[in-house]
């Protein structure tokens, strides 16, 4: 019994420490989803080349175009770390009368580069 005991204790340590021993951080993912918790929004962030990016915010039902539009803003300055920076929007502006003409319409995405 008491061997027993002495071989389930040492196994559970070596376990944990092999556990541990073996834990990586996990590198973000370039094409990754991502969520800002400021704006409430889900977007993803692709690096083009070392000053250019590709952002992409993933509408949803709660989240209205100026908010959208506010976070593209802070996160290219963030991206950029200075005010000098091109936003060109690709994708996902929408017309003044879009909800009006088609109220069930699934807005797209978002989507703009960015370069510094």
């Amino acid at each position: 019994m008491k061997k027993t005991r002495q071989f389930s204790i040492l196994f559970m340590t070596s376990l944990s420490i092999t556990a541990c021993a073996n834990s990586t951080t996990n590198k973000l993912d370039n094409d990754a989803v991502r969520w800002d918790f400021d704006h409430q929004i889900q977007f993803r962030q692709t690096e083009l080349t070392k000053n250019s990016y590709r952002l992409e915010i993933i509408p949803n039902n709660r989240v209205n175009f100026t908010r959208m539009s506010a976070f593209l803003l802070r996160q290219s300055y963030l991206l950029c770390r200075q005010y000098p920076y091109q936003l060109e929007i690709l994708q996902g502006i929408e017309g003044y009368d879009d909800k009006r003409a088609m109220p069930n319409y699934i807005a797209r995405s978002l989507i703009a580069k960015v370069k510094c």
